[in-house]
């Protein structure tokens, strides 16, 4: 009830001194009382444009600011569903046999994640090599399968397409550098 009454006065005393400027500004010639009224509703005009643009301009930036957390969390989750994948594949390597579990695992987590996340030209990448791995029993074959795998996720990633290149030579070069560590790691025990 206070408040009400606090905002009648307060309306009030603000009409009253808006009209006692007004006509102190007519008597002493500032502004006629014509010309004000058109400045006044020049000034309201000019208020609303500025009002609509900045909200446009407000609704865009903010579209654009969801559209690029959404693209970062989609890149973020792309990343670490190709890291868990790639693991998982490097990890078959690590006992030199692999077995049906070992490839079910490999289905689940292309079906659990990768293929919602892989354009559908890398996605037939992926399917053509790992089309042929069950029958793969080396595994210096099974390292460059799997050095193709992770140069498509790679690419997927820069949102280009697979194009065979020198990674894949590297990623086995670097795999065999650690395999050195492995077999002495197996004559120590």
């Amino acid at each position: 009830m206070m408040k009400q009454k606090n905002m009648i006065i307060a309306i009030a005393v603000t009409i009253a001194l808006i009209t006692g400027f007004l006509a102190v500004a007519n008597n002493i010639g500032i502004w006629a009382i014509p010309e004000l009224w058109s400045q006044i509703f020049a000034a309201c005009m000019g208020a609303i444009v500025v009002g609509v643009v900045t909200l446009v301009l407000m609704r865009g930036q903010r579209a654009s600011e969801e559209e690029k957390e959404k693209s970062i969390r989609l890149h973020e989750n792309k990343v670490e569903a190709y890291s868990r994948f790639v693991g998982k594949m490097y990890k078959l390597l690590a006992d030199d046999k692999m077995s049906c579990d070992d490839f079910l695992s490999l289905r689940t987590e292309v079906f659990g994640s990768l293929i919602f996340y892989l354009s559908d030209d890398n996605l037939g990448h992926l399917l053509h090599e790992l089309s042929g791995v069950s029958n793969i029993h080396d595994g210096e074959e099974m390292v460059k399968v799997f050095a193709r795998i992770t140069n498509i996720l790679q690419d997927d990633l820069d949102g280009s397409p697979y194009q065979p290149d020198k990674k894949e030579r590297i990623l086995v070069s670097l795999w065999h550098q650690f395999s050195h560590i492995t077999a002495c790691r197996h004559n120590q025990q």
